[in-house]
Parts: structure tokens; C-alpha cells; sequence
């Protein structure tokens, strides 16, 4: 048995379930979420080039310490997969997260020194951006135009090699708190897939469910949403609970069961254990942790020691992922009446900026484009704060985080402009303006990312008396404190600011047209806050930029003129979410568009007008000369489960994933 209880049920598929599913892979083939055999093969020669990298680093760190060429030799040096790449979820464009597991005398020091002196010489690598001191030290790299995040881990092992065996709990021994963060990446995606009684029907149901969550707003952990790891874990505990199910069925069950799930009752995969003897790591436990006891939808990692993975959800977000599953479960329930019809009405995204009347408005702004990265990313960590404080403020029932933000770049010619772009007060004039149109003039480019926060406002007594005044003074006033104590802070090159915004005021590059869509009044409307909310009582808009710049002047008190319009990459990137399903033993082997689903494989389209078998050529790592392959064992740990699995004791010749099935 998988799982902490017995299944639900065990029948097999009906005709009508394999027919919903074929439908399924259908649109999800028709929305472009598998990946060509082009960029499978570039994601492979990457990893591949990646793997004799580290090879080559932990063998010229060792000589350097003195080691003979044969020890060197031998100290190995691995690399493993985890998330959505691992568990092959993943579509076009989607990132690789790549763990650098090294032995006992390579440490984090060599890793973001002499390693990325290597990276930095070889000519693929268009990007790198090192965090040495994140709370999960990564190295963000493009290489060949594929995003990789590369993590160090440290085992306190003389060797690294083949023989490396991380699903074991005892690897955790003497490792640093960073190292055992990175190792329980591929340590909690290899027991996922070693959980769930049909990988592929599994990995069909989470693209399923990653798609619907991306498109509706609800993914993103930084932000109170479940992440992809929370995602997959749900996913699987309903594969658990239907063993034999196809892959509609999966998802169809999904929406109701977590709908009416008995929160705070944890999700898990598997009993909880607390690993082996004289080890530290702390496991969760809500009956000796106060602060396990506060999560609201705990859905909890297989691997030791088991985590939280959802302990950013806020009494908000809760809320608004309930209400998505309820609509996803309406929609479900008509697909599934009627098999063999289209899923793509559970995809459609969802319009944030039409469902409430009254926002928060954050904008973090920077003089430069590497400087707006990590300045918005840093804004971006502290909006779960702000949200369970706008909470805890009077006459907010709700407060909605817009996922992914809008970024803009503007082109200013002087002082106000830019102090008016920091704080989203340009005019049309500026916001629409181009470096064509500027000539010989000279300019500054001001870069912001813009967040939205929707409110949903308590309604108005009966009686009709009194007014509400929404006070935000507390709560953005901490919130900007909060920003400006970062340790890279800059006053002279970055600023935020934070503001109340009716919808009828939002910037224009919130909505299609660039105005707002015409809503009648409605029961829901009027409960998601009324436009006679006094904003303008009791609030003051706080956030301190660069002294260079002087606070433009507002065009009006009811309500900020706001933002400026230009280029949103984050928008694009979130209108274009990728998915791939996976083929199910109980659906036909060919797609109904003809595509083929070899043996628990994705299908694999190929770009047009590109032959597939033709690899683009990728110039290696400078200095791999001599450096053997992977091995097949090697490649099977950074593999992708989109390319199948083996399972254990079965010949492995393609350096597949390797199921070990569930572990004690």
C-alpha cells in the first residue's frame, strides 16, 4: 500500500476515463506545453557538459590541496536534478534547478570562486548571477539561452562518485544546513516519484494541475500560494488514494477532495519519520512547534526531515485557493459528464485586475537593470508580510497578491520625470515614449516592477451610517521599513513606494485595451469593495527614493495617476505556461493529433521546419579533454522522468530515472 491509508478505490479505467484523458493531452498538446526533441537533446548536452564541469572543478580543487592524481581522480563530484525538470513537468522554456554535490574538502568558497571562474570562461554562458549568501546559496546561470540554478551541497564523504547514494537519510550526517536545503531537493522529487503507483498518469495530472494553478494565479510560494512542490505533493497523495485511475479521474478528484479537506490535517505521502540516531534536523511537528501549529493547509515533504512545504499560505490565500477550487470542481464535473470534451475552459486566466475595486499598489524602482533583479525580488519576498498585515487591517476581508508583478523601463529626461516614475506618476506623454522619439537628447532609463495587491472591503452596515475609512499608514509604513533595511539598500539608486489605487486608477498597462473593463454592479462586486471606500482619509503613501529625486506632484487627491507603460516580460512569461502531459498505460499510444506517447514518455514535436534528430550545435567547457562521459549512473541522476523510468533491477541502458520504489 502507498500512503499513510488505504485507496479509495481501485477500479479500473472506464472507456469514458480514457476518452476524458485523450482529451485532456489533447489541449494540452494544442496549448504547447511539451517540449521538442530540439531542446530535450540541448536540456541533455547541457547537463551532460555540466556534469564533466564539476568532474574537472572537485579534481583541480583536490590536486590544489595537495591530493595525489589518483585520490583527485576518484573524489567524484555529482550532479542531480530536483522540481520540475526531475519530475518531468516541465515545458518549453522552464528552468533546470542543478545540484553540485562535491565531497568533504570542497566547500561553498571553491564553488562560487574557482567554479564559476570556469563557468564564466565557457563562451555558452550568457548570464551568471551568484547568491553566496541566500538561504538556499544558488548560482543563476543562462547557458546555451536555458535558464539553470545551479546549488552547491557539501557531503561529508572523502568521495562523491558514482557509488553516492543521497535518497539514504545518513548522507545528512555532518552536513552544513545549506547543503541539507540542496539535498532535499532531488532527495524529496526521487520519493515523490517512488510514492505514486503510476508515474506517468501522475506527471499527466500535475501538468494538468501546475497549468490550471500558473493560469489562475495561485503558484508561487514566495508570494502564499502552494509552490511546485506543494503541487506535486497534492497531486500525488490523490494518485495514492485512486492507484488505478487514468489521468482525468485524477484530476477530476483533485478539485472536491481539497475543496472539502479538513484543514489543518496534514497532506503526506508517507509516515513522518524522525530519521536516524544523534541527528538534529528539525522535523516538523505541530504538537512541539507553536509555529507548525500555525499553518493552515500543511502539506508536508516525504523526505527526512519532513517540512512544511506550505507554510507561507495566509488566511487571504487560503481563502482564494479554495474559492479557485471550487470553480475548477464546477468545470471539472461538466467536463467529465461529457467525455471526450474539451478541458481548455479550466485554463482560462484569470483577470485580476477586474476582480475588485479597490487595490494596493507597490512600485520598486531601480537606475539599472541588474540593480531592479535583486531590488524586486527582495520587494517581492517581503508581500506575504504586507498582505497578512493589510489582513489584520480594519474593513480588509481579503487581500489577493497578484502573482508575477509588471515590469517597465522608462526613458526620463529630467529629475521629476524621474522621481515620477519611481513613485507611478508619469503622464500618458512619458509612459509612452521611445527611444526613437528622443534623438540626440540625453536620458535616463528608470526600471521599476510594479505588485498589486486586490482588497476586498467589508461592506456597508445596513443601517447605511458611518464611514469607512481605509487606513493604510501602519502597515506601508513597516512594509517600506521592512524593504530599506535590506543590507544592499541604496537610497541614491532604488526606492519603493506604496499606495491605495481605486480600479477606475490603476496604470494602463493593467488591462488589454489600457482602460479598465466596464463592470455593472453586482452583489459579488459590491462585496469585493465599494468605490466609496474613503481612501482618502488616513492614508499616506509611504516609501523613501533617491534624495536626487523630488516627490512629483499628484494630479489629484481622490485617486494617483499611476505606473507607466512599456515592455512586461513577467506578464508574457505568465500568460505562457508550460505543462506537459505524460502517456498513461490505460490511453492510446498516439495522441489525437497524431503525436506519439512512447512508453510512459512525453511525445515530442518537433520545431517546424527543424528535422528532428538535429542537435544545435553547443560549444563544450573550455579544458574537458580528457574528461570522460557520465556514466549511465551518472545520467540517471539528472535525468528527466519526461524520457520515461526504469524501475529497480531493470537494465538501464539509456541512463533513465531509477524508481528504488517507496523507501522505509
Amino acid at each position: 500500500m502507498l500512503g499513510v491509508t488505504p485507496p479509495i478505490s481501485t477500479d479500473p479505467p472506464k472507456e469514458s476515463d480514457v476518452k476524458s484523458s485523450e482529451a485532456l493531452m489533447a489541449d494540452l498538446v494544442s496549448l504547447n506545453q511539451f517540449e521538442s526533441e530540439q531542446e530535450r537533446k540541448v536540456r541533455e548536452r547541457l547537463l551532460s557538459n555540466i556534469a564533466q564541469l564539476v568532474s574537472k572543478f572537485v579534481h583541480d580543487v583536490s590536486i590544489k590541496s595537495g591530493m595525489s592524481e589518483k585520490v583527485a581522480s576518484e573524489a567524484g563530484g555529482r550532479i542531480y536534478t530536483s522540481g520540475s525538470y526531475r519530475l518531468g513537468v516541465h515545458g518549453p522554456g522552464s528552468d533546470i534547478d542543478t545540484i553540485c554535490v562535491c565531497p568533504r574538502h570542497i566547500y561553498k568558497e571553491h564553488f562560487f570562486g574557482e567554479f564559476q571562474d570556469m563557468l564564466r570562461a565557457w563562451p555558452a554562458v550568457t548570464e551568471i548571477s551568484a547568491v553566496p549568501s541566500a538561504f538556499v546559496p544558488v548560482m543563476k546561470t543562462v547557458i546555451s539561452g536555458v535558464e539553470v540554478d545551479l546549488l552547491f551541497a557539501r557531503v561529508n564523504l572523502a568521495e562523491a562518485g558514482d557509488k553516492l547514494d543521497i535518497e539514504k537519510d545518513e548522507i545528512l550526517r555532518g552536513v552544513d544546513d545549506a547543503s541539507q536545503r540542496s539535498l532535499n531537493g532531488p532527495r524529496v522529487t526521487d520519493m515523490i516519484l517512488n510514492l505514486v503507483p503510476d508515474v506517468a498518469t501522475f506527471r499527466t495530472a500535475l501538468r494538468t494541475i501546475r497549468l490550471w494553478a500558473k493560469k489562475r494565479g495561485i503558484y508561487s510560494n514566495v508570494l502564499g500560494f502552494p509552490g511546485g512542490v506543494a503541487w506535486a505533493l497534492l497531486t500525488a497523495r490523490i494518485c495514492q488514494l485512486y492507484p488505478t485511475a487514468a489521468p482525468a479521474t485524477i484530476v477530476g478528484k483533485f478539485f472536491p477532495i481539497y475543496y472539502q479537506w479538513g484543514w489543518p490535517q496534514p497532506v503526506i505521502l508517507k509516515k513522518i519519520e524522525n530519521g536516524p540516531s544523534n541527528m538534529q534536523h528539525s522535523v516538523w511537528n505541530p504538537k512541539l512547534d507553536r509555529r507548525d501549529m500555525a499553518h493552515r493547509m500543511p502539506v508536508i515533504t516525504p523526505a527526512y526531515p519532513s517540512m512544511c512545504s506550505t507554510h507561507n499560505i495566509t488566511a487571504s490565500t487560503m481563502s482564494i485557493i479554495k474559492k479557485e477550487m471550487l470553480r475548477a470542481m464546477q468545470i471539472t464535473d461538466e467536463i467529465l459528464k461529457n467525455p471526450g470534451s474539451s478541458w481548455i475552459g479550466l485554463f482560462e486566466k484569470a483577470d485580476f485586475f477586474s476582480m475588485y475595486k479597490t487595490y494596493v499598489h507597490v512600485v520598486a524602482s531601480a537606475s539599472t537593470s541588474e540593480g531592479i533583479k535583486d531590488w524586486s525580488g527582495m520587494v517581492e519576498s517581503r508581500i506575504r508580510t504586507l498582505v497578512q498585515d493589510l489582513e489584520n487591517t480594519d474593513n480588509i476581508l481579503t487581500a489577493h497578491p497578484q502573482v508575477g508583478g509588471i515590469s517597465n523601463v522608462f526613458l526620463c529626461l529630467t529629475d521629476e520625470e524621474q522621481a515620477a516614475a519611481s513613485q507611478g506618476e508619469l503622464t500618458p506623454e512619458v509612459m509612452n515614449r521611445k527611444e526613437e522619439d528622443l534623438g540626440d537628447k540625453e536620458y535616463k532609463k528608470i526600471y521599476t516592477k510594479n505588485f498589486f495587491i486586490g482588497l476586498e472591503i467589508e461592506k456597508k452596515p445596513k443601517d447605511g451610517q458611518g464611514s469607512r475609512v481605509l487606513n493604510l499608514f501602519y502597515p506601508s509604513k513597516k512594509f517600506c521599513a521592512a524593504c530599506q533595511n535590506w543590507d544592499k539598500y541604496n537610497e541614491m539608486e532604488m526606492s519603493v513606494i506604496l499606495r491605495p489605487a481605486k480600479r477606475s486608477d490603476l496604470p494602463p498597462y493593467c488591462f488589454p485595451d489600457g482602460v479598465p473593463k466596464s463592470k455593472k454592479k453586482t452583489k459579488r462586486a459590491q462585496q469585493n469593495g465599494s468605490a466609496d471606500v474613503g481612501m482618502g482619509e488616513g492614508i499616506e503613501e509611504h516609501g523613501q527614493g533617491p534624495s536626487k529625486r523630488s516627490k512629483a506632484t499628484p494630479s489629484d487627491e481622490s485617486g494617483p495617476q499611476l505606473g507607466a507603460v512599456a515592455e512586461s516580460a513577467d506578464r508574457a512569461a505568465q500568460s505562457s505556461d508550460f505543462t506537459d502531459p505524460a502517456a498513461s498505460s490505460s490511453v492510446n499510444p498516439t495522441l489525437p493529433n497524431g503525436v506519439p506517447v512512447p512508453n510512459g514518455a512525453d511525445p515530442t514535436p518537433s520545431i517546424s521546419g527543424v528535422k528532428n534528430g538535429v542537435t544545435p550545435d553547443i560549444q563544450p567547457p573550455p579544458g574537458l579533454e580528457g574528461v570522460p562521459p557520465p556514466s549511465k549512473i551518472s545520467m540517471s541522476h539528472f535525468a528527466t522522468a519526461a524520457n520515461g523510468v526504469a524501475g529497480p533491477g531493470e537494465k538501464n541502458t539509456e541512463g533513465l530515472v531509477v524508481l528504488n520504489g517507496p523507501s522505509s
